[in-house]
């Protein structure tokens, strides 16, 4: 299984409620294809650096995942139909922050805690 990590900005005229929504429908959607969900998090609602679909600001989500290497296809053929995603990028993440997370895996394997 391979690391990725997810980048996509949602609209800034949606709810908490529905931005909740949309967090839990890609969460359940890579829990669901077999992956392990890492990290889900909004960062914050920020001015984008130009107009995407007339839109100035947008939410933006992290999310790190580890899953079989078809998994970013379908997630980002999901993403395009939705309308309340404007953009999105999956990239595989950083030797660093690979090694961090087997750290974490090794220590609950282990039974330590943080």
């Amino acid at each position: 299984m391979n690391y990725y990590e997810l980048l996509y900005i949602v609209r800034p005229t949606l709810s908490e409620e529905e931005l909740k929504s949309i967090m839990d429908e890609m969460a359940s959607l890579v829990t669901k294809s077999g992956g392990e969900l890492l990290k889900n998090e909004v960062w914050q609602k920020r001015t984008l650096a130009y107009p995407i679909k007339k839109f100035k600001q947008g939410y933006y989500v992290l999310v790190h995942f580890k899953a079989q290497p078809g998994l970013p296809k379908i997630l980002e053929e999901k993403m395009r139909i939705k309308e309340d995603i404007l953009r999105f990028m999956t990239t595989t993440m950083l030797k660093k922050d690979i090694a961090s997370y087997q750290k974490q895996e090794e220590k609950e394997e282990n039974g330590e805690s943080e």
